[in-house]
């Protein structure tokens, strides 16, 4: 494992500069008995933020011939109740942090600890790690309706709630085009009826067999999203395991097709 070096502590030190204030600074190295560099020559000195906590860091780690001062610097400042309503940009800085961190096999955790893991070896590695759920989505050009209702989970890296709040953006959408209150199954059966539709993609008359056909799969489509992600009986680790980061992208693309389909509909008939 590479040790932590100067270069990792002043990368880090300067993230850690723009989110704290000198006076916590003063109070974290006043806790742990560290060595405050702004103090050292028994004169106050007004250095930046980040050159103070780089400073003082890099003689304590040499002191303890151990990085865990830098490690318990960080999370000070990134203790997650630090960031109450800045989700954000907690998430952005914990990324940047974890980047670095990720050559020297270090990760800064959800809980705001520092943990072990195994070194990136190239940049690819580190982006990839560091990349939260909602920045690989757009990757995939996920609908954007979808993302206005979860976005909050998706930060949080909650795959269970988020796939679970984007599947009522489907069932929201179908009740905006049929003004119905109905849910789920329920909703979708009495919206989707061959013979007597609320719902028809435009272009389609219902008049021939691939006419048919491409309508009752939309259907399909939307019954599965409700079997799979909306009902939480539907939970289960053979069709859709919630910690899966692979299994929480297939669902926003499957939900991203059904919204894609659906902003082709229109309504000729509204339920009640």
């Amino acid at each position: 494992m590479r040790t932590i070096d100067n270069q990792c502590i002043e990368t880090i030190s300067k993230i850690l500069g723009e989110l704290t204030t000198g006076s916590k600074i003063t109070r974290i190295l006043s806790k742990y008995n560290w060595i405050d560099h702004d103090t050292i020559s028994g004169q106050r000195i007004l250095s930046t933020k980040w050159k103070r906590i780089s400073a003082s860091l890099s003689a304590e780690i040499r002191k303890a011939n151990s990085a865990t001062p830098f490690f318990k610097m960080i999370e000070e400042i990134m203790d997650p109740i630090n960031f109450n309503n800045e989700q954000e940009t907690w998430t952005k800085n914990k990324n940047d942090i974890n980047f670095a961190l990720s050559f020297y096999g270090y990760e800064l955790t959800d809980a705001g600890k520092i943990k072990s893991v195994k070194a990136a070896n190239t940049y690819s590695e580190a982006i990839d790690r560091t990349k939260n759920l909602l920045e690989k989505l757009k990757n995939h050009n996920i609908h954007p309706d979808i993302l206005k209702f979860c976005k909050p989970e998706l930060l949080d890296e909650n795959y269970f709630h988020a796939i679970f709040e984007a599947s009522k953006s489907v069932f929201d959408k179908i009740r905006n085009i049929t003004l119905s209150t109905k849910d789920g199954n329920s909703l979708i059966n009495e919206a989707f009826i061959v013979k007597n539709p609320s719902i028809i993609l435009k272009g389609n008359k219902l008049t021939t067999n691939d006419e048919i056909s491409e309508y009752n799969g939309l259907k399909s489509l939307l019954n599965t999203i409700c079997y799979f992600y909306r009902n939480p009986s539907a939970h289960s680790p053979k069709l859709f395991n919630p910690t899966s980061e692979n299994d929480a992208i297939t669902a926003f693309i499957i939900m991203s097709l059904a919204h894609q389909q659906l902003d082709r509909c229109i309504c000729i008939r509204y339920l009640s």
